[in-house]
This record gives structure tokens, C-alpha cells and sequence, in this order.
């Protein structure tokens, strides 16, 4: 009898070592390779989310419609994204929710700029009135291409675009004069200037913040794992710090994780990452206008679309 006991007792401990408890399967984060997923990594690497008791999964993804495709099938709960591509790809649904800002507080955090082919005549901003720019529809790229355009006060009639939707493509066909203008981001906008494209605009310059990421979860997530996220951005704000505190210490990281070509990689500015926040109504708001303006999705009202309350611990 002692025996059997002795027995049950082992398999019992066995069990509990080889079955996870409830509620402790990994929060997994879907990352593009790009200098805004590089705090994640930092809380990786540094331990900050085994120290505030989490395990996350850091998954990669090489382009955003394989990430999206992985978020809204539920193998992933959240990811790095953009406000226009988040409010796209729920379109009202509720699947999934805006948390907080990633990169692009700031006008000086942005990443994209409007270039010209070499060898252009264009080396001004009015010469791209009704000349046709190269950007991706329906994204980011074209949003900002839209807000930066207005901003120098381009009529809407006056702005002019082509779809080339594939970044890399639309680089080529920019560098070997087959569009006169192309809408590209960080590095590949530096790449572009270093074999001759002129760099007309950048919403780095811009007087108010156009351009930024956000960081989205499920709304499922958000609803059943509150402590955890609480503890996730804990962990993303320590990072934050570090990174902050000594960037050059993360240089090899960011160059790693932003697709740094080498010949940038010394030089190349690191970002000062915002604090783990809401997304505010005032970065919301000129995202959503512009995606009903465009017809792309009906007016989704702030609060529908964003999670104001993801720090705050279940009691």
C-alpha cells in the first residue's frame, strides 16, 4: 500500500512538472524586423520579462500581411503594427485593439521620406506637384506620403501616386528612373540617397508627428490576461530605459533588428524610444479621418479602437 502511495504521489509530480499550470502558456509577440521591435528584444535579452514572472515568445515575421494572416488566425497575441494597417485589418470587428505607441511620438522619430529618382530635374518639393509617387495604397506609406504633401500645401488634385506595392521593388524601380518619385522608409530611404536619390521631404522634419507604430493585442487577450500584459509592459518600459540610458550598448542589436546595412551601421541614429502609454486621441484622430476620407473603412470612433487601460492590474 505504501508503495502504491509512493507511486501516485510520483506520478503526480511528474504531472505537474510536464502539464503547464492554467494561465501560463506564453504571450506571443509577432515582430518585423525593424528598429521598433528592438525593446522587446532588450527584455528578452536583459531578463526583465522572466523578472517580472513572464514568458514570452518573440516570433519574427518577414512581411506584415504573414504577421496580420498569424494574428487574426490567433497564433500570435499581438504585435508591433502601424494605426493604419491595426484599423484596416479589424475594420470595426473588435478583434483587436491599439495599446501603446511604439515609435513616433515624435516628430523626429519618423522613419519615412519622399525621394526623388537620380539624375531628376525634381530637387525641390513643388516639383512634385502632379508627378506621380510611387507608394504602397491603402498604408501608412500613403498616408504620410498624403499628410506630408498637405502639410507643404499641396491641393488634393495636386498630389499624384502609383502603386508599387513591394518596398524593395519600389526602391529599384525609383534608382533606376522608372517612377520620378518614390515614398520609402528608414534605411531604405538612406540606402536610395547613397547611389544618388535626392531626399525631398521627410516627416522626420515635419511640424507635428506623422508616422508611427503601435503596439496591438486581441481583444480576447486584453479582456483575459490583464496581469500578464500589466507585467509585459513593465518589462517593455525597462527596456525602454536601458536602451535609453546607453544606446550605444544596443547599437549591434538595432543594427541586427532594423536590417541596418553595414555601411550605416556605425553612423546610423538610434532612436529615443517613448515610455510604454496609451496611443492618444490626437495621433488617433487624423488616422481614422483619413481612412474614411479615402473611403477605405467607415469612422471608427477612438475609443472603439483603442485600450486606454492595458497597464492597470487585475484587482
Amino acid at each position: 500500500m505504501v508503495i502504491i502511495m509512493k507511486l501516485f504521489l510520483t506520478c503526480l509530480l511528474v504531472l505537474f512538472l510536464i502539464v503547464p499550470c492554467a494561465g501560463a502558456e506564453s504571450l506571443k509577440i509577432g515582430l518585423l524586423l525593424i528598429e521598433d521591435s528592438v525593446p522587446f528584444y532588450i527584455a528578452k535579452k536583459e531578463g526583465f520579462f522572466k523578472q517580472n514572472e513572464l514568458d514570452v515568445e518573440l516570433i519574427p515575421f518577414l512581411s506584415a500581411l504573414e504577421r496580420d494572416s498569424a494574428l487574426i488566425a490567433g497564433a500570435i497575441d499581438g504585435a508591433i503594427s502601424d494605426p493604419v494597417g491595426a484599423i484596416l485589418l479589424d475594420k470595426g470587428r473588435g478583434l483587436l485593439k491599439i495599446t501603446s505607441i511604439g515609435l513616433g511620438e515624435k516628430p523626429g522619430e519618423g522613419v519615412f521620406a519622399i525621394l526623388s529618382a537620380p539624375g531628376s530635374e525634381i530637387d525641390r518639393i513643388d516639383g512634385l506637384k502632379n508627378v506621380e509617387i510611387a507608394v504602397s495604397n491603402g498604408t501608412i506609406i500613403e498616408y504620410v506620403t498624403d499628410r506630408m504633401l498637405q502639410q507643404q500645401g499641396f491641393k488634393e488634385s495636386e498630389i499624384k501616386k502609383i502603386e508599387v506595392k513591394k518596398m524593395p521593388i519600389r526602391m529599384q524601380m525609383l534608382l533606376s528612373n522608372s517612377v520620378k518619385a518614390a515614398t520609402l522608409p528608414e534605411p531604405l530611404a538612406s540606402i536610395a540617397v547613397g547611389k544618388g536619390a535626392k531626399t525631398l521631404l521627410s516627416d522626420a522634419d515635419a511640424n507635428q508627428s506623422l508616422s508611427q507604430t503601435v503596439i496591438i493585442f486581441r481583444t480576447e487577450i486584453l479582456s483575459k490576461r490583464k496581469t500578464e500584459l500589466n507585467a509585459l509592459f513593465k518589462a517593455y518600459g525597462l527596456a525602454v530605459t536601458a536602451i535609453n540610458s546607453d544606446p550605444e550598448k544596443y547599437r549591434s542589436l538595432v543594427v541586427e533588428k532594423g536590417r541596418i546595412p553595414p555601411f550605416m551601421a556605425n553612423d546610423y541614429p538610434i532612436a529615443t524610444y517613448p515610455m510604454p502609454a496609451p496611443f492618444s486621441k490626437s495621433l488617433y484622430d487624423p488616422v481614422a479621418d483619413w481612412l474614411a476620407g479615402n473611403q477605405l473603412v467607415d469612422r471608427i470612433e477612438y475609443q472603439t479602437m483603442v485600450s486606454t487601460d492595458f497597464m492597470t492590474s487585475e484587482k
